[in-house]
């Protein structure tokens, strides 16, 4: 007997004012994108008084309170750095589905069987066909010895591609609260095609919902919207506001002052993430924030340190003898370009890093390859799930 697909919105949240109570929002991001303003000159109106009262009649200068530009404004002046960034994983985490159709053709009119108690997907997009793929819009999945026809509908891709995407859906659950829902099937660049997503192969289905994936809540719900985006606030089954990606403004803040006095002065104040007393511990709990840190695992993990962890390579480094002898020096931007996609780094230039630093006698200098296969012994790649991977960060002598 088929049962019913259970309904995506059986009770959105409404508040007395949906124009200006944020009651039913759950925010990730309260940064909203508006253009950088300018100050407006005010006038005296001529009245003669105290020079108290003429103070008091006075408008006060208020400078508006600092607000997301976006990444085209950074473009005017950081040029270069815009065209790294754009070929960088960061620019390319978030999408929504009906704003990418080329996403979409990667599932459309394919089936996929996630297991005996899932069952076979099918997949098709309401609009557009594979022969036009740059019409394809609303890709739904469907679990027809199940749910027959009745739809699942599929919202946001999450990745860049480069390794995988993993689709995303927002639903409202029973009681009334919004939760996401992590598909379980991904598609692979490596395998081009698709299987199941990482961190669902032993999950079991505990209702009709999920069937289609995985159910993430709350805080973790909206960490994952908000490392992925650059400004979001999830409002229902919707996202509102939404800067899709990581774009300058994620990691150095709301660029609006910064833009304005660049445009007042021929020689602005120094900016770059927004602190005066920016340091390595500042960078490492920047980057951490969404590449994971100790306290983001369990003391088991810790102890154990299983090859999973690879893909969390802040955790890996703070253990490493690079970074706990280098006296504060030693952060995420020593060995990365953080505008640059790591693919597009020449291997020499990965080896040229260990070397700025191991070239001298006080200096631990390997004696096995002192100049070369530094990575490939002291950072191995680490194979996870579905043929991803991730290198090692823990720098170390390997015990093979």
């Amino acid at each position: 007997m088929m049962r019913s697909v259970p309904s995506q919105s059986q009770a959105r949240p409404k508040t007395a004012n949906n124009e200006s109570s944020t009651g039913s929002s759950n925010k990730v991001s309260g940064q909203q994108q508006t253009p950088v303003g300018s100050l407006s000159e005010s006038s005296s109106d001529g009245s003669v008084g105290t020079a108290t009262s003429i103070a008091a009649s006075q408008p006060s200068l208020h400078l508006p309170a600092p607000h997301l530009v976006g990444k085209e404004v950074c473009q005017e002046c950081h040029q270069e750095n815009f065209q790294l960034h754009s070929a960088h994983g960061h620019a390319h985490t978030f999408h929504v589905l009906d704003d990418s159709p080329d996403i979409i053709a990667k599932f459309a009119a394919k089936s996929f069987h996630a297991g005996e108690e899932f069952g076979t997907y099918e997949y098709q997009a309401e609009f557009g066909t594979i022969d036009a793929p740059e019409k394809l819009k609303k890709l739904k999945a469907t679990l027809p010895a199940v749910f027959g026809d009745e739809p699942f509908p599929l919202q946001y891709a999450l990745g860049s591609g480069h390794n995988a995407y993993t689709l995303l859906t927002l639903i409202t659950e029973e009681n009334g609260n919004t939760a996401a829902l992590e598909h379980r099937t991904s598609w692979y660049a490596a395998q081009g095609g698709l299987n199941i997503t990482p961190g669902h192969t032993n999950k079991h289905p505990a209702n009709g919902l999920e069937l289609f994936g995985s159910i993430s809540r709350d805080e973790v719900m909206e960490k994952c919207i908000d490392c992925h985006t650059t400004s979001a606030e999830i409002v229902g089954e919707e996202i509102k506001n939404l800067i899709p990606s990581v774009n300058c403004e994620k990691c150095h803040g709301p660029g609006s002052e910064h833009v304005r006095l660049a445009r007042a002065q021929a020689t602005p104040p120094p900016y770059s993430v927004g602190k005066d007393d920016w340091d390595t511990e500042a960078e490492i709990q920047l980057c951490g924030d969404c590449h994971r840190l100790p306290k983001n695992i369990t003391e088991k993990e810790l102890r154990e340190y299983p090859d999973l962890l690879a893909r969390f390579q802040p955790i890996g480094l703070l253990r490493s003898k690079c970074y706990l002898e280098s006296e504060g020096q030693m952060r995420c931007t020593t060995c990365h370009g953080p505008h640059e996609a790591l693919h597009q780094v020449p291997a020499d230039r990965h080896i040229q890093n260990c070397l700025n630093c191991h070239n001298a006698p006080e200096h631990t200098l390997c004696p096995v390859s002192p100049k070369d296969n530094c990575i490939q012994c002291h950072m191995p790649p680490m194979t996870q799930e579905q043929g991803l991977t991730f290198h090692d960060h823990w720098i170390r002598v390997r015990k093979e």
